[in-house]
């Protein structure tokens, strides 16, 4: 059994044997007799939920921890090969004034030294979306969901903004993109709380 890592130092192991209740070294064994390594990840997973009863959701955690331990491909990695980046914070305010105050927030200045393109946006019951290409082929979404709709209390209302960056080619770009992605979103926190203290 060659591994990139014995599986217990896996990120994902104690999460994948508290739902499966099975360790990862064991579902590495159960998989590579199966044949895993000659498999591709849709098959693994089919496998996983066929063979031992695995839930889809967790069939998929055990296929993406599995391809990593034997090098397939490294943690962060998608099954298409790349990477993506993600941040999120939680604020006050309703989905619609926290994506109103991103949007002013991302001015036509602070988009063209982010290498964005101009957002669209859009709408559905429970999230609002900004959305922005990038000048080099990858993609940004920015998800806006309610945290609480502060119904009783309009003043209450909190939601969360989360970021996904997608199509990354390397680890080196998602780590890079996700310390720009926390720096932007401090600064948009902060920001919003100067205005609400003035």
């Amino acid at each position: 059994m060659d591994l990139t890592m014995p599986p217990a130092e896996h990120p994902r192991s104690a999460p994948i044997e508290n739902a499966t209740a099975v360790t990862l070294a064991t579902w590495v064994q159960r998989l590579d007799e199966a044949g895993g390594r000659d498999l591709d990840h849709t098959a693994i997973a089919r496998l996983l939920v066929a063979e031992w009863d695995v839930q889809e959701w967790w069939a998929q955690g055990v296929t993406v921890a599995y391809e990593q331990l034997i090098g397939r491909r490294v943690v962060g990695q998608s099954c298409d090969g790349d990477f993506s980046a993600s941040a999120s914070r939680t604020l006050p305010g309703s989905m619609d004034w926290v994506r109103e105050a991103w949007d002013a927030f991302m001015t036509a200045d602070r988009r063209q030294e982010l290498g964005l393109e101009d957002p669209s946006l859009t709408d559905t019951a429970a999230w609002r979306y900004w959305r922005a290409a990038v000048q080099d082929g990858t993609r940004l979404s920015v998800n806006i969901t309610a945290r609480t709709t502060g119904s009783e209390n309009p003043a209450a209302a909190r939601s969360t903004l989360g970021i996904e960056h997608k199509g990354l080619e390397t680890a080196e770009a998602r780590d890079a993109w996700k310390t720009t992605w926390k720096r932007t979103l401090d600064a948009f926190v902060t920001q919003q709380k100067e205005k609400n203290d003035r």
